[in-house]
C-alpha cells in the first residue's frame, strides 16, 4: 500500500514537458484524447465502410460542440467547467443531427462516436488525476496533492491529504467498456448494441463512483449527486429506446435500470434512519465548512480575516484572542484554539451543535474528519466534556512533514 500511494504522489503533476515545453497535464491529456477519438473514429469507420467525410464531419462537429460548450458553461456560471455528461450529452445530439442533415444512417456511426467519446474520457480522467480535479474522499491509500496543485486550482484544503484515486478507477472502467464495446463493432453485432452498451455499463459504474466523489462543487439532488440522476436517467432512455425496439434489446439492461433505482430507494432509506447521519456530515460541501472552519486557527488574532464563507473578528480580550468559533451549515459549532505543553504547540477543537444535543457518535465522526484534515499521525486525542461539548486535542506537526 506505501508503495501504491509513493508511486502515485509521483505521478501526479500539474503540469508536464513536451518538447522543453511546460503545459497544463489536464490539456495534454486532452490533446492524447482528441488524437485517439480520431483514430478510432477512422478505424471504426473504414471497418464498417462507412464514409470517412461524414465521420470526419461528425469529428469536426464534436470538438465545436466540445469548444461551445464550456464557452456557454462560463458565460453562464461564471467559470469554466467541464462537466462531462454534459459534454456527451451535447455531442451525441449533434452527431445525431448532423447525420439527419446528411441523411445518413444513425445507428452505425453513433455506436462509433459514442466509443470515441468514451476513449477521449479515459484519458481525460488521467488528466483529473494529474491535475487533482473530480478527486476523491479521503482515504488511507490514495493520491497525496502538493501545493503547486493548489496554485492549479486543486482544492487548498485537502492538500496533504490522501485521497481515493476515483479518476484512476474510472479511466480503467471507462476504457474497459470501450475495449468491449469496440469489440462489439468488430464482431458484427447489430448496429446500436455498442451505443447502449456503453450507456448503460458507462452509467453503471458512474453512479457507484459518485458516492466517493469529494469535490464540493458538484451539485446535488435531494441527497444524490447531478452524475447519479444523469446516469439513472440515460440508462432509463435507452432501456426505453430497446424496449420500444429503437434498439436491440437486451434484458439485462432493463435489470440495470431496476438495480439502480431499487440502489437509489435503498440508499435513501439508509440515510433518513442513520444515525449519527454521517452521509450529511461528510458530504463534500459540509466537509468543505468544516475545513474553512479548521483553517481559522492560523488566521492572525488581531486582525479579521475571510476564510471561504466565515469571517472572523479580531478578539478583543487578550486571554480569549486566540480562541476561534463557528458555524457550520449543519449548526455544527467548532472552536479551535492553540496551547502550548511540555512537548510543544497543541491544536484544541471544541464540538458541539446549536441543534439541541451532540451525540458522541456525530463528534467522533467529525473528530476523525478534523484528525486528517489537519494530517495528523497518530498524535491525536479525543476527549468527551461536559455538557454535550467533545474536544480534539492535535500535537502541531513540523511544517516540513506537511508536504507529500
Amino acid at each position: 500500500m506505501e508503495v501504491f500511494n509513493n508511486y502515485l504522489d509521483k505521478l501526479v503533476r500539474p503540469e508536464v514537458h513536451v518538447f522543453h515545453r511546460s503545459c497544463y497535464a489536464f490539456q495534454f491529456c486532452g490533446c492524447i484524447g482528441l488524437v485517439l477519438f480520431t483514430l478510432l473514429a477512422m478505424t471504426l469507420t473504414l471497418h464498417l465502410e462507412l464514409s470517412p467525410f461524414v465521420t470526419a464531419v461528425i469529428i469536426l462537429a464534436s470538438v465545436l460542440t466540445f469548444l461551445g460548450v464550456v464557452m456557454a458553461t462560463k458565460i453562464i456560471t461564471g467559470e469554466e467547467q467541464i462537466v462531462y455528461y454534459h459534454h456527451e450529452i451535447a455531442v451525441m445530439i449533434v452527431a445525431a443531427l448532423v447525420l439527419q442533415l446528411l441523411r445518413q444512417p444513425g445507428l452505425p456511426y453513433l455506436d462509433v462516436t459514442i466509443l470515441c467519446i468514451g476513449v477521449f474520457l479515459a484519458c481525460g480522467r488521467v488528466g483529473c488525476l494529474m491535475g487533482g480535479c473530480c478527486h476523491g474522499r479521503p482515504h488511507r491509500w490514495g493520491v497525496c496533492y502538493r501545493r503547486e496543485h493548489a496554485e492549479a486550482g486543486f482544492t487548498p484544503y485537502y492538500v496533504g491529504v490522501r485521497l481515493f484515486p476515483i479518476q484512476a478507477v474510472e479511466s480503467l472502467w471507462v476504457l474497459s467498456v470501450v475495449v468491449a464495446g469496440v469489440s462489439f463493432v468488430l464482431s458484427g453485432y447489430p448496429q446500436g448494441t455498442a451505443l447502449a452498451w456503453y450507456v448503460v455499463t458507462y452509467g453503471l459504474g458512474r453512479f457507484y463512483f459518485e458516492f466517493v466523489r469529494g469535490d464540493a462543487e458538484r451539485p446535488y439532488y435531494v441527497g444524490f449527486s447531478q452524475g447519479q440522476w444523469i446516469s439513472l436517467l440515460l440508462i432509463c432512455f435507452v432501456a426505453s429506446a430497446e424496449w420500444i425496439g429503437l434498439l436491440p434489446l437486451h434484458v439485462w439492461h432493463i435489470g440495470a435500470t431496476v438495480c439502480l433505482a431499487v440502489t437509489m430507494i435503498a440508499v435513501a432509506l439508509r440515510r433518513r434512519f442513520q444515525r449519527p447521519p454521517t452521509h450529511r456530515l461528510l458530504n463534500p460541501r459540509h466537509v468543505k465548512e468544516v475545513a474553512e472552519a479548521v483553517e481559522l486557527i492560523s488566521a492572525p488574532a488581531n486582525e479579521a480575516t475571510a476564510i471561504g464563507d466565515w469571517t472572523v473578528l479580531p478578539g478583543r480580550n487578550p486571554t480569549t484572542a486566540d480562541i476561534r468559533i463557528g458555524c457550520t451549515s449543519l449548526g455544527i459549532q467548532i472552536s479551535a484554539g492553540r496551547m502550548r505543553t511540555a512537548t510543544g504547540d497543541m491544536q484544541h477543537f471544541a464540538l458541539s451543535s446549536e441543534r439541541g444535543r451532540m451525540t458522541e457518535e456525530t463528534a467522533r465522526v467529525l473528530a476523525g474528519l478534523i484528525v486528517q484534515l489537519k494530517r495528523a499521525a497518530g498524535s491525536s486525542e479525543f476527549v468527551k466534556g461536559k455538557k454535550d461539548v467533545f474536544h480534539v486535542l492535535i500535537h502541531q506537526k513540523d511544517p516540513k512533514e506537511l508536504a507529500c
